[in-house]
């Protein structure tokens, strides 16, 4: 087995999933469901400034990871599909949560639909992502890549291998 060279350290790797496991964590704390049985501390406990913090974790760790690629790793390494659709729906939640932290502001705010269409829109980033990380989790038990691969040849092509008719 041949050690993959990697462009992120294993400290930013548990950054990262301290971050993410925080900021899902308390979202989902938003809902009632939560405080019914009892999972957050009580009912005057409100989840959204530890929200706050870890999706700002998670924006500080994104552009980290970017520029860091862009600078260093974008010649050798090249984004996965699931890395691809990951990164969509990850900017899909920071732009939501930006429109959901201007709805907080006092003078300003989001209408009717507006509102409503950010906040599913949200939801759905939220939801999307989730199988997503299950997916991922059993690729990487395989061998599999999980945001970047290398790219395979000198001309750093990055278009998907096309796989014959007799495999899977």
């Amino acid at each position: 087995m041949k050690n993959q060279q990697t462009l992120f350290s294993s400290f930013f790797s548990l950054l990262w999933f301290v971050s993410m496991f925080s900021a899902v964590w308390s979202g989902i704390s938003h809902l009632p469901l939560m405080i019914r049985y009892g999972l957050v501390p009580s009912a005057n406990w409100s989840p959204s400034v530890s929200h706050y913090y870890s999706s700002a974790a998670l924006l500080f760790l994104g552009t980290y990871a970017f520029t860091i690629w862009r600078l260093q790793g974008h010649s050798t390494y090249c984004l996965t599909r699931c890395g691809l659709l990951r990164v969509v729906l990850l900017l899909g939640l920071a732009v939501t949560g930006l429109a959901l932290i201007v709805h907080n502001m006092p003078n300003y705010s989001l209408f009717d639909g507006t509102y409503a269409a950010v906040k599913m829109l949200h939801l759905a980033c939220a939801l999307a992502l989730l199988p997503l990380l299950i997916y991922r989790m059993f690729q990487g038990w395989k061998g599999g890549y999980g945001w970047l691969r290398p790219r395979e040849n000198a001309s750093g092509s990055c278009r998907p291998r096309r796989r014959s008719k007799g495999s899977f």
